[in-house]
């Protein structure tokens, strides 16, 4: 009865740690400085509140996210997108959002990969700007490992 009870607990304590493990990284999470812009990361965001979030920055924003939540956030919150200083779409070169939208962010580009988006960053970083880099869909790791490398090699 006892070995039952430790197996038990054992489990339970194990599925709380995957689950907040999970938690933090669906969440936004600071990844310190990168040449002077405060960066950060964030997984299967919900877009109202990455929305909210992004109103909230102190200073300027580039986003760097994948095309879906670009479009939805194109969709539910058109203005917030129009506040960003760059928008930089990793997945897909040709831009899907509303050419409206598009003429109001100083910069806006398409690429075919995360690596070109970062190669990019390179020649544009400003300082005192907020990098934020989100992504979602069945690459998400692999994504969010490049990235992550990228600002740990470039700080």
């Amino acid at each position: 009865m006892e070995l039952k009870k430790v197996d038990k607990q054992a489990q339970l304590l194990q599925a709380r740690n995957e689950s907040l493990e999970a938690a933090e990284k669906m969440s936004l999470r600071p990844l310190g400085k990168l040449w002077g812009m405060d960066v950060f990361t964030w997984c299967k965001p919900a877009v109202t509140e990455l929305a909210a979030t992004i109103s909230t920055f102190p200073f300027p924003v580039f986003w760097l996210s994948n095309e879906e939540i670009i479009q939805e956030m194109a969709r539910t919150d058109p203005d917030m997108l129009r506040s960003v200083q760059w928008c930089a779409q990793f997945d897909n070169p040709q831009l899907s959002i509303p050419s409206e939208i598009i003429s109001a962010i100083p910069l806006v580009t398409g690429t075919e990969s995360l690596e070109d988006v970062l190669e990019f960053l390179k020649k544009n970083k400003k300082a005192r700007h907020i990098l934020l880099f989100t992504v979602q869909g069945a690459e998400w790791k692999t994504k969010m490992e490049i990235f992550e490398n990228f600002v740990r090699l470039h700080q």
